[in-house]
């Protein structure tokens, strides 16, 4: 594991969209607390999974690269409403259908990497379930640190997990 300053992974950009391709794991901040991921394949979700210790029937949430991949892939979406949600609540995370991942537009730099990844990016807490989240590297659990490959230091996070907007039942969950 290898722990890297946010301005020097973003200088670096292209060497770490090949890494994230090449199927290293990341532990990132994000625009409300830490989070860990790799490009979204079930693979890579099962392996989350065994180093969350986490609950299966849990579903992560991707960071989509853009509105444009959501509107692609999400046709259903309203682009329109989904930015004013954005534009309205800290962290957003919107939930299409309870058999797919929640999808994520971050308010945070680590969008513009995802964007030039141009592929979702799995996002969860970068916590060993049910345990306190992270809101600094110094805090990152020794069981998920010990099996990632870099760890970006964005300095202390906003420490709120992001508002669920549930499209299917039509409801805002703050948690």
């Amino acid at each position: 594991m290898k722990i890297i300053l946010l301005e020097d992974f973003l200088h670096h950009q292209d060497f770490y969209i090949d890494e994230a391709k090449a199927g290293k794991i990341f532990v990132y901040p994000t625009d409300t607390i830490y989070g860990i991921g790799w490009i979204y394949t079930p693979e890579n979700v099962e392996k989350i999974f065994t180093i969350k210790q986490r609950d299966e029937k849990k579903i992560f949430s991707i960071i989509a690269p853009n509105f444009e991949w959501i509107e692609k892939n999400y046709p259903e979406a309203d682009i329109e409403t989904l930015k004013k949600y954005l534009e309205t609540h800290h962290g957003v995370t919107y939930i299409f259908s309870y058999e797919q991942p929640g999808v994520r537009i971050i308010k945070h730099s680590i969008q513009k990497f995802v964007e030039a990844l141009w592929e979702p990016f799995i996002t969860t807490s970068c916590n060993i379930s049910w345990e306190p989240i992270v809101i600094d590297v110094k805090n990152i659990p020794e069981e998920i640190a010990s099996k990632v490959e870099y760890i970006i230091d964005g300095g202390i996070g906003w420490g709120k997990p992001s508002v669920l907007i549930d499209l299917v039942s039509d409801k805002i969950i703050e948690r």
